[in-house]
């Protein structure tokens, strides 16, 4: 009969840094957190945008002068806010996946702000010239 092996399994190589995170990436949490905030800080302003044409018609079958540029610029006016608010929603999330933060998340903004442009500076110290 052969001799079993009893000898144990090496034990795995300790992990360091990046390693010791489970699943690299954003959180679950984080994400849907994130795109929930990017619904509601670029729908808003959409939907307003969206609504400006069919209100200022209404405005004006009702007899009120409302100038052409006027609609234009509120109607593109909204557009751009929902273009910013995609931003908005996603730096103004905290990243914390234990943390909610704030509904408006303007501490947030702050620090992911902070964070961006840190990462920004050393990436650019650190590019090959």
């Amino acid at each position: 009969m052969a001799k079993k092996n009893r000898r144990t399994p090496p034990p795995p190589p300790k992990k360091r840094g990046w390693q010791q995170i489970e699943e690299p990436g954003m959180p679950q949490v984080v994400s849907n957190r994130m795109v929930r905030r990017m619904a509601f800080f670029c729908g808003v302003p959409t939907g307003l945008g969206l609504l400006a044409f069919p209100m200022s018609y209404f405005l004006i079958q009702q007899g009120l002068k409302i100038p052409v540029a006027a609609v234009v610029a509120v109607t593109l006016g909204c557009f751009g806010l929902g273009i910013v608010g995609l931003s908005y929603g996603i730096l103004s999330t905290c990243w914390d996946a234990e943390r909610v933060g704030h509904w408006l998340g303007w501490q947030e903004f702050r620090i992911n702000w902070g964070r961006l442009r840190a990462n920004s500076k050393a990436n650019r110290n650190n590019a090959p010239t």
